[in-house]
């Protein structure tokens, strides 16, 4: 009896540890949902400023297309993508795209439109709770020509220099908005432990 309950106990343990497979509008689902502590949001006046984690199966998933998994490809991708963090860094203005001709005068929006498009990594980095900075490796700002509810910026940090870490913290400085600092702070656990995506029933 003794060894039943061993065997439990691991059978437990073994299964809190997998991580659960999803369809991709269920992960998106999962996403939004704040309670899941992966998309924090503030607002400070006309603005709301919001990021967004982004698992690395959303990238695979895209890669993939309609084509059928397999072995090969997948590890293909995970490659690509796996050894980083991914945060959609959105901000609006009254529920449109902040940095936008209609929301600030041309001057204005052409300077910020320099910023988000060439200059982020000098005013936005990622902190941890080992006290380590770890700059922004790469950013795409989505221009949508004000058709959007806010101006998306994907930002990408070194998943392994945050290896280890109780929390990781991105921080944003002023960019010309008037918004000041800006930090959010993710546990490192519930990003590493989203669900996952089945793609068997993806495609």
């Amino acid at each position: 009896m003794k060894h039943g309950w061993i065997y439990i106990g691991l059978l437990i343990t073994f299964s809190s540890c997998a991580k659960q497979k999803v369809s991709e509008e269920e992960m998106k689902k999962y996403i939004r949902d704040v309670d899941n502590g992966l998309r924090q949001s503030i607002t400070t006046g006309e603005f709301t400023v919001e990021a967004t984690y982004q698992p690395t199966d959303l990238f695979v998933l895209r890669e993939l297309g309609s084509s059928k998994p397999d072995t090969a490809s997948l590890k293909k991708w995970y490659t690509k993508y796996g050894g980083h963090y991914y945060f959609i860094l959105s901000i609006s203005k009254n529920g449109k795209e902040a940095i936008s001709p209609t929301q600030m005068p041309y001057d204005q929006f052409s300077d910020l439109l320099q910023t988000v498009s060439f200059r982020m990594g000098e005013y936005t980095n990622m902190t941890t709770s080992k006290k380590d900075t770890i700059p922004l490796a790469d950013f795409i700002y989505n221009r949508t020509f004000g058709m959007a509810t806010g101006t998306d910026i994907l930002m990408v940090f070194d998943k392994k220099k945050a290896a280890e870490t109780d929390w990781v913290q991105i921080n944003l400085q002023e960019l010309g908005l008037g918004l000041g600092t800006q930090n959010f702070r993710f546990d490192r656990k519930r990003l590493d432990e989203a669900p996952e995506i089945d793609f068997n029933e993806a495609n």
